[in-house]
């Protein structure tokens, strides 16, 4: 299920607003933060409409030319509100990269190695499965596939916002 606010994320995209869409796109999965907010209200008010992605999407498709030279105005006179609320985004980690306490700082990394681990185990438990013909060890495997899909998919979720994060500070100078 798409969240409403990643209805602006390709329009932001199409006008060139790249701060806004980067904003936007880190809340176009889950809720939508005081950052997001922020956006919706900006561009709603320079719209003239209501404060919501449904309402930005109707006045933009109503006049796309109109609603994006607003849109690269709102960016442009925030410019550096955006700017700051990007670098506020994940605090938290490179708070903890700093921590005193050696599980605060490691637990990130050490859950990646966790997963990937639990990732390796069950791949080759299928293969050997297949292998042999187990026919027992593959559909047990098929009978508690709705619970590896959400735990993987759930580790896979936390896995990826760190390496990303990390990538990201590792190219700033930061890590």
């Amino acid at each position: 299920m798409a969240f409403p606010i990643a209805l602006l994320v390709p329009i932001l995209a199409e006008v060139g607003a790249p701060l806004l869409k980067r904003l936007v796109s880190q809340h176009a999965g889950g809720q939508l933060g005081e950052a997001g907010q922020a956006v919706i209200d900006a561009l709603a008010e320079r719209l003239s409409t209501g404060a919501s992605p449904q309402a930005i999407e109707e006045a933009y498709r109503a006049d796309p030319e109109g609603a994006a030279n607003a849109i690269r105005e709102v960016e442009i006179e925030r410019c550096e509100d955006w700017a700051g609320m990007l670098a506020d985004i994940n605090v938290t980690m490179r708070e903890e990269g700093r921590a005193a306490g050696l599980l605060q700082r490691i637990w990130r990394p050490v859950f990646g190695l966790g997963y990937a681990l639990c990732f390796v185990a069950l791949a080759l438990t299928l293969v050997r499965a297949l292998w042999r013909g187990d026919i027992a060890a593959i559909n047990a495997l098929a009978t508690i596939s709705g619970f590896l899909i959400a735990f993987y998919g759930m580790g896979a979720s936390v896995l990826g916002v760190y390496v990303w994060q990390r990538s990201a500070e590792k190219r700033a100078g930061q890590a």
